[in-house]
């Protein structure tokens, strides 16, 4: 048996505890029904790289994008012009031997807030879809952004910073350069039409359904505003009503919910991420009576400890929260890769009295 070290350094690293449930305010854990965002995408062309773009030959599609463009700026291209003639030769060939290295293709994705009006600003991200090795430096042309419906919402246009993300090996940022963002790069010409002003009646949908959340939330907006102006559908979803009193201005009283503060009572619940070994796990979850056999680890959860002289194990309480099978665990010097693998076991074991999520 491994001898049994300390590993506060390893398990603080390797596990997060929920804190038990608090209270929170009522639209930290809802969402009011209508407003919603939407997502919005574009085609564009980003041009001004430094030879670092599209290449014709593998993506034609950023050369005929260009032509187009042109035609569009009232310049007419005659891509035959472009190269030597070949006889014989289509328009596609002509259009691969074009020099577009300074110019690529891109996919540009943004959200569209409720109740955002024209004029104003959305951040928007841009993403290559050609060949492109880098997007560095380089200059979006004016991208219509369009919604599900088809309809455009928003234009954007602007210089691209590459996205950045933290380095493995350094302690600097790792540039990806084939994607970034421009920050107030798109602006909204289009609302996204509401009634909301005149509605008498809301609905808040919960944003992990639990039927204790919902009654929790149904009893505290009563005890407010009467007994009438709330009541619960199912786990998910909670009715609201205007008070008369209220009717002519119903953003007050949606504000005035949305600040009480109710206990979510969330499902005991433990999530593993098995590349880095993190364990989060929730309140309320408890381990059955089991043995745990892991390399040359050995932990036993039952009601009665082993008579003396027997097998050296640790023995634990059965139906012991979470806090002391990690005591137990850490005391034994459990690796988090190892702690990973062990909740994996028992809740296959059935031992394990929480939902499992791995990442």
């Amino acid at each position: 048996m491994r001898l049994l070290k300390t590993a506060a350094a390893a398990m603080i690293a390797a596990l997060i505890l929920a804190a038990p449930a608090q209270a929170a305010r009522i639209k930290d854990i809802v969402s009011v029904s209508g407003m919603r965002q939407n997502q919005l995408i574009g085609y564009g062309l980003m041009v001004g790289l430094k030879n670092t773009g599209d290449k014709a030959s593998k993506s034609p599609f950023t050369a005929q994008t260009l032509i187009a463009m042109l035609k569009r700026l009232g310049t007419t291209v005659d891509v035959t012009q472009l190269s030597g003639p070949q006889v014989g030769t289509s328009q596609t060939r002509y259009l691969r031997d074009l020099k577009t290295e300074n110019a690529a293709a891109v996919m540009v994705t943004a959200s569209l807030p409720p109740f955002a009006k024209p004029g104003q600003k959305l951040d928007i991200s841009v993403s290559s879809l050609g060949d492109a090795k880098s997007l560095e430096g380089g200059t979006l042309l004016l991208t219509p952004l369009k919604a599900a419906n088809g309809e455009t919402y928003a234009v954007a246009q602007g210089t691209l910073a590459v996205t950045r993300k933290p380095s493995k090996k350094t302690d600097r940022a790792e540039a990806i350069p084939t994607q970034g963002i421009i920050p107030n790069g798109a602006i909204v010409e289009k609302e996204v039409p509401t009634e909301f002003a005149s509605k008498s009646q809301f609905t808040l949908l919960l944003d992990k359904p639990d039927f204790a959340t919902a009654s929790a939330i149904v009893a505290a907006v009563n005890q407010k505003f009467g007994d009438n102006a709330a009541r619960g559908l199912d786990a998910g979803t909670v009715e609201l009503n205007v008070p008369a009193e209220q009717a002519a201005s119903p953003f007050g009283f949606i504000s005035e919910v949305e600040q009480i503060a109710v206990k979510s009572d969330m499902p005991a619940k433990v999530v593993l991420d098995e590349k880095s070994g993190t364990v989060i796990i929730g309140d309320h979850v408890e381990v059955n009576n089991v043995a745990i056999s892991f390399a040359d680890i050995t932990l036993r959860i039952r009601k009665d400890q082993l008579p003396a002289g027997k097998e050296p194990v640790s023995v634990i309480r059965s139906n012991a929260n979470i806090n002391e099978l990690i005591a137990a665990l850490n005391a034994m010097g459990v690796s988090p890769q190892d702690l990973v693998a062990i909740f994996r076991a028992l809740h296959a074991s059935g031992a394990l009295n929480a939902e499992l999520e791995v990442l």
